[in-house]
């Protein structure tokens, strides 16, 4: 979803139509991202609800956390940002500041977007994180802190304006992952029957949701929109995880690719599409057909990427950790 809404909204129209994209229907590709925040909510109890209330797991759970984001992010961050070096025009106007380098280098807020555009995702996700490991630590405490601060972003949607910190601390996004940890808890209730019953209304509303907007039915107020997308994306997640439908096996692999993909997709189009032009692209191709060919390019080099380098480097990583661990004891 996210990489059809960056293809239509940016390379489409900017590379190859001049200003026009392949429709209005993908407009709300950008809600892939509510659903991301919604499935890590999900994941993070369901892998680790054993551990609340264990200190000890505390680093554990952090260190697999960093490993999972970190290593690749920092193979495609660091390569983008050389070749903005080498390429002065190209980036954002602070993709050369050496704060705005290091920042977007670990992922902390700044008062500017990450030099890589789509890692303020991952700066929500990070604090998600850290907001957990709390629930590791103590229970109790876990709880308290994270009903506080899921408050506080409701609140803060009301009456503070979104601007740093309180664009990252207390956004709208964050009470996303209470909708996955919902779904966490509420997923095994749930017979087959149902469970197609919530994939498939889960499904309908959060297309309703995006279509009414693309298309200007619903002058939707932000905010709410968005927890509309958590609520059916929940729901969704929920279907899916009781067993309402058997996902083939091409889809599962992407499913494993699609963090690399999430990297890699708007550099790799935007570089595709450089090369495209000067074999004369678009080739008399309507939007809606170079659409799916940069879909299927962006998933192709992602998924290459996600082989080549995600894979390897997560065992690599892996290994390393074994081996100190090993030490240590």
């Amino acid at each position: 979803m996210v990489v059809a809404f960056h293809a239509n909204t940016f390379i489409l129209p900017d590379r190859f139509y001049d200003g026009k994209g392949a429709g209005k229907f993908f407009n709300f590709g950008y809600a892939g991202v509510e659903f991301f925040f919604v499935l890590s909510g999900f994941i993070m109890v369901l892998v680790h609800q054993r551990d609340f209330s264990q200190p000890a797991r505390v680093q554990i759970f952090l260190r697999k956390r960093i490993l999972r984001i970190y290593p690749i992010y920092w193979v495609v961050y660091l390569t983008l940002t050389a070749l903005y070096f080498i390429d002065t025009s190209r980036g954002p106007d602070h993709a050369r500041d050496p704060e705005a380098i290091l920042a977007s280098l670990f992922l902390w807020p700044m008062s500017e977007p990450p030099v890589m555009m789509v890692a303020w995702t991952l700066q929500h996700e990070m604090l998600f994180y850290l907001v957990f490991a709390l629930l590791v630590l103590n229970l109790r405490l876990g709880v308290a802190f994270f009903v506080t601060w899921m408050a506080g972003c409701l609140v803060a949607t009301q009456y503070l304006q979104q601007s740093y910190p309180w664009g990252v601390l207390l956004s709208q996004y964050n009470l996303l992952f209470l909708f996955g940890i919902g779904a966490a808890f509420g997923y095994r209730h749930l017979t087959e029957p149902l469970a197609l019953t919530g994939f498939t209304v889960g499904t309908i509303l959060f297309a309703a949701i995006g279509i009414s907007e693309s298309f200007g039915f619903i002058d939707w107020y932000t905010p709410l929109r968005t927890w509309c997308y958590g609520l059916a994306a929940a729901v969704v997640v929920a279907g899916l995880a009781a067993g309402a439908v058997s996902p083939p096996k091409w889809l599962s692999f992407l499913g494993d690719a699609s963090y690399a993909i999430y990297l890699v997709h708007l550099p790799a189009m935007t570089i595709g599409a450089v090369f495209a032009t000067m074999l004369g692209a678009p080739w008399g191709l309507p939007p809606l057909a170079m659409m799916l060919i940069l879909l299927a390019y962006a998933a192709l080099v992602g998924s290459i990427v996600h082989l080549v380098i995600e894979r390897p480097l997560a065992v690599l990583t892996t290994r390393r950790v074994q081996q100190t661990n090993a030490k240590n004891h």
